[in-house]
């Protein structure tokens, strides 16, 4: 009997989700959804030649609406100022926004459409790689309010990477045309559709892997006002039913077909002055970092013995994963080399205070019977990104 009630609670909870969101439009008196869209984005959102709206967005929001019983209303909307539309009540939901923490800070976000790639584009045979250091002077362009755009204001161009913002991506593709900017940073469907697949952008391709960090958000949802929880929980719930009875798999498929028989993408960061190794390599999601010891700007072991150097090694370590828009809780692995057994409670002492104590990488740790240089002490670490 106990079974057969936990099994009718079940059952009846399901329905009330469904109901609840079903029943959305007309329990809150709102018949209509008001999606704001750019529809200048293939083949994500545009207009065809009789001017009708297409695309994989507009075929989603479609089916949510018909699954929430309401009637879908599509307005033409900056894709730069939705935000501040959205706050005025232009409309209702924003279709699709990445969610980034600068974002969520302003408005809610439902669950992931689908997921994102952002990859640098470049004329082919360049070289180029979507590392700071290695584009320093590079003219790289962006579209205006993405958050690709405010990446590479915030981890590029203080490295002295040259950013230029375009309004629309017609004026930043004639521009790499052009050689007016050396590359760019896009979501790798939008510009497979708009350069990548065209005779002009034969010439170009990838350069490097797809790049990871929380600016740039992990997936496209859809962005709602704070205050309209309803209405996210509702978009939600529909999703998933979009997803269980097998319309999102149709619809999906014919756009974001991947090929998974590509390499896993290589990304070498060169250690300076020369030497004759990366600094880092990544590999697909996980960073390889060289061995670091304590030496200050000039090259030369900071003084202080095994605590000092092994601070400086790992305030090395920090500098390296910020770069690549990472902290410290990302550290999967180190390897740790003393010179001298002796100092390892001295060495531990330090390390322990620049890792979460939740998030402690796995490590290992010998003595060597040198060390370069006379140091005391050497990490190297692999991080997942």
């Amino acid at each position: 009997m106990t079974s057969l009630r936990m099994l009718l609670a079940l059952v009846l909870s399901a329905v009330t989700g469904t109901l609840c969101s079903v029943t959305y439009a007309t329990d809150k008196g709102l018949t209509e959804i008001r999606f704001g869209v750019e529809a200048l984005v293939p083949p994500f959102e545009s207009r065809n030649a009789q001017g009708e709206l297409v695309g994989l967005n507009i075929e989603l929001g479609n089916a949510l609406c018909a699954e929430l019983k309401a009637r879908c209303v599509w307005v033409d909307q900056d894709y730069a100022t939705n935000l501040a539309a959205l706050e005025a009540r232009r409309f209702d939901a924003i279709m699709p926004m990445s969610a980034t923490p600068a974002r969520r800070q302003k408005i809610d976000f439902t669950d992931n459409l689908y997921p994102l790639e952002t990859r640098l584009v470049a004329r082919k045979h360049l070289g180029l790689v979507p590392d700071p250091k290695a584009l320093q002077g590079k003219r790289i362009g962006v579209l205006a309010g993405t958050s690709r755009e405010a990446y590479a204001l915030a981890r590029w161009v203080p490295h002295g990477v040259v950013v230029r913002s375009f309004n629309l991506n017609a004026e930043l593709i004639s521009s790499l045309l052009a050689g007016d900017i050396d590359a760019t940073l896009q979501d790798t469907i939008e510009i497979s559709n708009a350069l990548l697949k065209t005779p002009e952008g034969a010439g170009f391709e990838f350069a490097g892997p797809g790049i990871v960090d929380e600016m740039l958000g992990s997936g496209v949802p859809i962005g709602v006002r704070k205050n309209e929880p309803d209405l996210r929980m509702a978009l939600n719930q529909a999703l998933q039913r979009l997803k269980e009875n097998g319309q999102y798999s149709l619809i999906t498929q014919r756009y974001l077909q991947a090929s998974n028989s590509d390499p896993v993408p290589m990304l070498y960061t060169p250690a300076e002055g020369g030497l004759p190794f990366s600094q880092t390599v990544q590999v697909g999601q996980t960073l390889y970092i060289s061995g670091l010891l304590g030496l200050d700007e000039r090259g030369k072991l900071v003084n202080g013995g095994i605590g000092a150097q092994t601070a400086k090694a790992l305030e090395t370590l920090r500098s390296t994963l910020k770069d690549k828009g990472l902290g410290m809780d990302r550290v999967a692995k180190c390897t740790v080399i003393l010179a001298d057994i002796n100092d390892f409670a001295a060495m531990n002492k330090v390390y322990a205070r620049y890792f979460p104590a939740d998030r402690l990488p796995a490590r290992t740790t010998f003595a060597a019977g040198g060390l370069i240089l006379d140091a005391r002490v050497e990490i190297e670490c692999l991080a997942s990104v």
